[in-house]
């Protein structure tokens, strides 16, 4: 089993790379050549900021990290929006129209029902489900020393059964559990157990940038420092077609660049406003309605506009955060 500790994406994926490469054992799973760790790996990463890959050889869109945190933040599911950004995701689809296991309802809109999540929509607060964002906040902003922060995204009433037949499906949620804790030096962490985990697409393409770019929001809005970030996996994989990338990815050089922004979001509410706003933009934007910056008052919100801007319309943008700037 590995425990392992690292600066950034960048140490992890050079290093984890060169892991995989001497460790993981063949395996056939679904059609296709995997190479998985035998034992369960446990990363920890001391800057959870520096979650942008610069790595030549990964070749990551980076805009894909954004564009989904916003799908998430906003509780969606939908391929509407996300298959702009990232139209391979329609291959994971069950029907064509949402990605089943998405973690947007799962974590703003979290029910009780049998029937599938299916949201499309700008979040807006709902008596009828839990908004574990909110549960998040409200759990550590009443006791810091709570260890009862915990998003949970496996959903058993959806996902194991359609009467008393096993469910079948394309999308069965890797991520279990998100814990959230502020540690004593007033720090909030966060540990994420994964029963699975893709290394190129998964653990590297968008889990680690979208989980760690909520625990940086949700920082901002308890008001504590950011942390580390702490990635648990029972079984991390690559698939033979990307052996290649890995083994060059293996020999690369890193930096771990680091940004810590200013805090400019205060509370719960002023996210929620801020999310609004930048999530009817974006639509505009998407529709072609519109194609002007607008300011969201906050760094970290307007870095956030001005990547989708960057990718929608090809223009050339300054960011704040010096390290987007590449």
């Amino acid at each position: 089993m590995h425990a392992e500790t690292y600066n950034g994406i960048d140490e992890l994926l050079v290093k984890v790379s060169g892991i995989l490469l001497t460790e993981a054992v063949p395996r056939r799973t679904r059609g296709m050549d995997c190479y998985e760790l035998p034992e369960p790996i446990m990363i920890k990463i001391n800057n959870p900021t520096s979650r942008l890959i610069k790595l030549k050889e990964r070749r990551w869109p980076y805009h894909i990290g954004y564009a989904e945190s916003l799908w998430i933040a906003n509780g969606r599911n939908d391929l509407d929006f996300m298959t702009c950004y990232l139209p391979k995701l329609n291959d994971f689809s069950d029907d064509g129209y949402f990605i089943r296991g998405g973690y947007g309802p799962r974590i703003r809109k979290f029910n009780n029902e049998i029937s599938d999540y299916s949201s499309n929509e700008i979040f807006e607060p709902e008596l009828s489900s839990v908004d574990q964002l909110s549960y998040i906040i409200r759990c550590l902003s009443n006791e810091k020393s709570s260890r009862r922060a915990v998003i949970d995204l496996g959903d058993p009433n959806k996902d194991n059964f359609i009467g008393n037949n096993l469910k079948k499906t394309k999308d069965y949620p890797c991520t279990r559990t998100l814990q959230f804790i502020i540690n004593s030096k007033n720090e909030l962490d966060l540990y994420v157990h994964m029963r699975s985990n893709d290394f190129i697409w998964g653990m590297t393409g968008v889990n680690i940038f979208n989980f760690t770019f909520i625990q940086e929001y949700l920082s901002q809005i308890i008001n504590v420092n950011i942390g580390s970030y702490y990635h648990m996996v029972n079984n991390l994989h690559y698939y033979g077609d990307y052996r290649e990338r890995i083994v060059e990815m293996s020999k690369s050089k890193f930096d771990c660049d680091i940004y810590k922004y200013k805090r400019d979001i205060c509370s719960f509410s002023e996210f929620n406003s801020k999310l609004k706003k930048l999530s009817i933009w974006e639509r505009e934007l998407r529709q072609n309605l519109n194609t002007k910056l607008i300011d969201l008052e906050s760094d970290f919100m307007n870095d956030w506009q001005k990547v989708l801007y960057q990718y929608i319309t090809k223009s050339s943008v300054e960011f704040v955060n010096p390290t987007i700037n590449y």
